[in-house]
C-alpha cells in the first residue's frame, strides 16, 4: 500500500502553504512591517493568529526583511522578554562576532547588552547588564530602551529592508506591567517610524479594551484587526479538495457542512476533526472505496475527542459544582439567555454566583464570549470540550 500524508495538519503554527483564506490578514501584517506602522491582531485561542504572523514573516525575511517574532505567553518577566528581543536581534545582523557584539552595544547601549555566540549550536545569547531585581519599574523601562534601539537598528538599514517586531500574546506584557507600561510603550512607539509593530493576542475582551477605549493609551495607536472564523465555502472547499486528493470520496456535501458546525468552524478544531476523520478513512482502505459519511464523521469525532479525556477530565474534576452546572447549562441553551431566570434555576444557584462562574470560566479559558450581528453569544474556548461534556457529564449530578 502507498504511504499517504494526511493533509489535515494541528498542533502548532502553518506556513503560508497550510492557511486557508487568511490572505487578507497575511497581508495587513506584511504591509504594516514595510510601512512601519502599528497593527493589533485581535483574535481567540486557535484561530490561527500565529499561523498567519508566521506566514506573513516568512513572506517578508524571503524579501530581505528583518523580523523579531516573540511569543510572549511563556515569558515570566518583561526583562526575560527584553533579552529575547535583543537575542533575536543579534542572530539577524551581519558581520564577524565582535563587529555583532560592537553592534548590538550601539543599538541597546543603555541595556548594557552581554553577548555570546555558541559556535556549536550557532545561535546567540544575551543578557542585560542592567537587569535588577525589580522586574516592574525597571522592566518596562528596559523593554522602552529594547524598542529604541530596534530603532536605531533599523534606521542602520537601508530603507529596503524593513524591520519589524512581532509580539504574539502581547496581553502578557500588559499582565506583567501593568497599565502604567502602556503609555511608557505608546510614549516610545509613536515616535517610530522605521519599526513596524504587530501585536497579537487572544485575550479579546481586554486587547478590545486597551485599543478602543478612549481613556487608554493604546486607543488610536495603530490598525486594530479582528481574526474571525474561516468562511464555512472556503474551509468546505480545502476539506474536500484534500480528501479527493488523497482518494477518499465525500458521501453529501453536508456532511462537510456538519464537520464543521461539529467544530464551530474554529480552525484549529476543524483541522483536527478533519485530520481525524482522514484517519478514519485510511483505515477502511482495502475494503472498497473510502467514502466520509456520516457514520465515519461521527466516528471522527469520537476519536478526536476521546484521546483528550485526560485533559478534559482534569480540566471538569477541577471546577466548582456550579461552575459545572453552568457549563452544562451553556450547552443546553447555546450559550445564549445564561442570566434569565428559568436557566440560573437550573444551574441551582443565585444569579451573582452564575455571573462569578461565568466569569471564572472566562478567565480560565474555558469559555469565550462571540460577538455577532450586535449579540454576544457565550461559546467554548475548545469546541471538543463541550462535545467531551455531552458524552461523559451531561446526566452526571
Amino acid at each position: 500500500m502507498e504511504s499517504l500524508r494526511n493533509p489535515f495538519w494541528f498542533g502548532g503554527d502553518v506556513g503560508a502553504e497550510g492557511l486557508v483564506d487568511r490572505d487578507t490578514e497575511t497581508a495587513q501584517v506584511e504591509r504594516t512591517i514595510r510601512d512601519g506602522s502599528k497593527l493589533f491582531l485581535i483574535g481567540p485561542r486557535r484561530f490561527g493568529k500565529s499561523s498567519i504572523l508566521r506566514a506573513a514573516s516568512e513572506r517578508l525575511a524571503a524579501k530581505g526583511a528583518i523580523v523579531i517574532r516573540v511569543d510572549a505567553d511563556p515569558i515570566s518577566s518583561l526583562n526575560d522578554l527584553v533579552e529575547k528581543i535583543v537575542t533575536l536581534s543579534a542572530s539577524h545582523l551581519k558581520g564577524k562576532v565582535h563587529q555583532v557584539v560592537d553592534n548590538l552595544g550601539d543599538f541597546f547601549s543603555k541595556l548594557r547588552p552581554e553577548a555570546k555566540f555558541d559556535i556549536n549550536e550557532r545561535e546567540w545569547n544575551v543578557t542585560l547588564g542592567v537587569r535588577t531585581d525589580d522586574e516592574g519599574t525597571q522592566g518596562i523601562q528596559n523593554l522602552v530602551e529594547a524598542l529604541n534601539g530596534l530603532e536605531k537598528l533599523a534606521m542602520a538599514q537601508p530603507t529596503s529592508k524593513p524591520v519589524g517586531l512581532v509580539i504574539d500574546e502581547f496581553q502578557r506584557v500588559v499582565e506583567l506591567g501593568g497599565q502604567r507600561a502602556e503609555a511608557q510603550l505608546r510614549s516610545a512607539i509613536q515616535q517610530h517610524s522605521r519599526v513596524g509593530y504587530v501585536f497579537a493576542g487572544s485575550d479579546t475582551r481586554l486587547l478590545t479594551a486597551m485599543t478602543m477605549n478612549h481613556d487608554r493609551p493604546f486607543y488610536r495607536l495603530g490598525t486594530v484587526m479582528t481574526v474571525g472564523a474561516v468562511p464555512r465555502q472556503d474551509f468546505a472547499g480545502f476539506i474536500t479538495k484534500n480528501l479527493r486528493k488523497s482518494g477518499f470520496r465525500v458521501a453529501d456535501p453536508a456532511i462537510v457542512a456538519t464537520l464543521l458546525a461539529m467544530a464551530e468552524d474554529v480552525p484549529y478544531n476543524v483541522q483536527s476533526l478533519a485530520n481525524s476523520c482522514w484517519n478514519e478513512l485510511l483505515s477502511t482502505r482495502g475494503t472498497g472505496e473510502p467514502i466520509l459519511t456520516a457514520d465515519v464523521l461521527q466516528k471522527a469525532l469520537v476519536r478526536a475527542v476521546m484521546e483528550l479525556d485526560p485533559i478534559y477530565t482534569g480540566t471538569w474534576t477541577k471546577l466548582t459544582t456550579i461552575q459545572q452546572n453552568t457549563l452544562r447549562a451553556v450547552i443546553r441553551e447555546d450559550g445564549k439567555g445564561l442570566s434569565s431566570a428559568p436557566v440560573v434555576r437550573t444551574i441551582g444557584a443565585a444569579s451573582s454566583t452564575v455571573h462569578r462562574a461565568l466569569e471564572g470560566l472566562r478567565n480560565q479559558n474555558v469559555l469565550r464570549d462571540d460577538a455577532a450581528d450586535g449579540k454576544i453569544q457565550l461559546r467554548f474556548d475548545d469546541p471538543f470540550f463541550a462535545h467531551w461534556i455531552r458524552m461523559r457529564a451531561m446526566n452526571l449530578k
